[in-house]
């Protein structure tokens, strides 16, 4: 009869010490894509139009560390003006700070099936910041980078001219990143697109010609590049 009590007690023993193992693992890898940054929930400016991120509302994603999927069903934004992805537990409209995500080349961001990787600036004008993964391949790799500019407003001198609010102008650009890993932005000009696949002209020009592609339109341009990718 003095079994069971014993039994009970080393189950829920056992129970407790997996549970805290597991928080503890838990709290291992969040401290290797989460920094050490916190930031407060960011609402706007005010008589400003546009805004500092890619999108207002958290949105539900994940995290990818080398390969691997390290956090699932995270609420996240990406801070484009601070080159941030914010991260909460949850869409709790409660919360009021949100942690940071370590900005690293192996760490991913997945958020309204957008990706998002941290690489380093093709150019002294830029910092280092995310770019949206259109297409990652083994000859050329297409990105594109959203930025966001703030124009000051201008208030009316009098009341036949009108207020001007300060506004987040918003630009997407294109960039290639090709064997050698140099980022570069891509031309809009069609010649200077076909140059990506000098090497193999000939049968990308065959490509091009049979599927009647354009390759100033994006969705052309991909499937340009799917098939350079594979020759």
């Amino acid at each position: 009869m003095k079994i069971l009590p014993i039994t009970v007690s080393l189950f829920l023993l056992i129970t407790s010490s997996l549970f805290a193992q597991n928080m503890g693992n838990d709290q291992q890898i969040e401290s290797n894509y989460i920094s050490s940054k916190t930031t407060p929930i960011f609402k706007g400016y005010k008589d400003t139009n546009g805004s500092i991120y890619m999108n207002e509302e958290f949105q539900m994603g994940s995290i990818i560390m080398n390969g691997k999927v390290v956090a699932n069903n995270v609420a996240l934004r990406y801070n484009v003006l601070d080159e941030e992805i914010e991260l909460t537990k949850g869409l709790n409209s409660g919360i009021t700070v949100a942690n940071v995500i370590k900005k690293d080349a192996n760490i991913h961001v997945s958020i309204a099936n957008e990706t998002l990787v941290f690489l380093p600036s093709p150019n002294k004008n830029m910092r280092d910041g995310y770019f949206n993964v259109l297409r990652e391949g083994k000859n050329i790799s297409l990105y594109k980078k959203l930025s966001k500019d703030y124009r000051e407003g201008k208030v009316s001198v009098n009341s036949i001219a009108r207020s001007v609010p300060a506004t987040f102008k918003e630009q997407e650009t294109l960039y290639v990143k090709i064997k050698d890993g140099s980022l570069m932005e891509l031309s809009n000009s069609k010649s200077k697109r076909k140059r990506l696949f000098i090497d193999k002209e000939e049968a990308m020009k065959n490509h091009i010609d049979n599927e009647n592609l354009n390759l100033r339109k994006d969705d052309d341009l991909i499937s340009a590049i799917d098939f350079y990718n594979t020759l």
